[in-house]
């Protein structure tokens, strides 16, 4: 519960077959490594960042950053994960109040992204989740300039893969977040309603990124109560409670909504 009341915190905001096969085309023997950071990856980074609120500090994620970085030859799903580490560092450092370094964080992310020459639907969507968190960092045009490149590369991830959950997620926040005077809020249920519809098997291959289907619902329901439209919120809460019946993230709305 500590965990998901973190993410609360601290979260702005595929078809597998597809994603398996961009990835294994150049994916790492994992077995070769012994150990190997990239067994359950985005678990072991997201524990990370809990654990830098104990410590105070981004010792955690840099670990498994470090150790991201002696694997070699680099490739999509080594550097995707990097910048993923990227991300929660400039999470951490936000709410630390070091603005400065937030940004640098995101920006080495952003850089080591659109570095990346043959970049696949989950390098797309990751990178537009990056750019999207940037924004707040801008203003006026700036901004604005910023949030077309999230729906820019959001959209080449659908194009690349339309059933990934990831790319709808990030749409979708880019929209809710952008003011309805700029035009946002027109397509966030859409966005958000695709994403939750989205079925993503369980798979064996845990160096694979899974995250999204929380936040799509957890943003749905916020959206539906920011419009005023409870029912609509409260049949959204009842189908995430039963996907994710330990959510914090999800439970927090429960007495607003008068849903035991």
């Amino acid at each position: 519960m500590k965990k998901n009341l973190l993410l609360v915190g601290i979260i702005m905001l595929t078809s597998l077959h597809s994603v398996v096969q961009a990835y294994e085309k150049e994916q790492i023997k994992t077995e070769d490594v012994p150990g190997s950071i990239l067994d359950s990856i985005q678990y072991k980074i997201e524990d990370a960042m809990y654990e830098c609120f104990s410590a105070g500090n981004t010792e955690p994620l840099n670990n498994v950053y470090n150790q991201l970085n002696k694997i070699k030859p680099k490739n999509n799903i080594v550097t995707y994960w990097m910048v993923y580490v990227n991300y929660y560092q400039a999470v951490f450092l936000l709410k630390s109040k070091d603005k400065k370094e937030s940004q640098t964080k995101l920006n080495e992310g952003i850089t080591l992204l659109e570095k990346q020459r043959k970049k696949n639907a989950e390098d797309y969507a990751l990178l537009a989740l990056l750019q999207s968190f940037s924004i707040q960092f801008k203003s006026g045009m700036a901004a604005g300039v910023i949030s077309s490149k999230v729906v820019n590369n959001a959209e080449k991830s659908i194009e690349l893969d339309p059933l990934n959950l990831r790319a709808w997620y990030v749409l979708a926040s880019n929209d809710f977040y952008t003011p309805e005077g700029f035009g946002g809020g027109k397509n966030t249920e859409t966005y958000l309603k695709k994403a939750i519809s989205i079925s993503e098997e369980s798979h064996k291959n845990l160096y694979l990124p899974n995250w999204g289907r929380e936040y799509a619902y957890d943003m749905l329901i916020r959206f539906y109560i920011k419009k005023d439209k409870l029912d609509e919120a409260r049949e959204t809460l009842k189908s995430a409670s039963l996907l994710f019946p330990n959510s914090y993230m999800i439970k927090q709305y429960e007495d607003k909504l008068k849903i035991n």
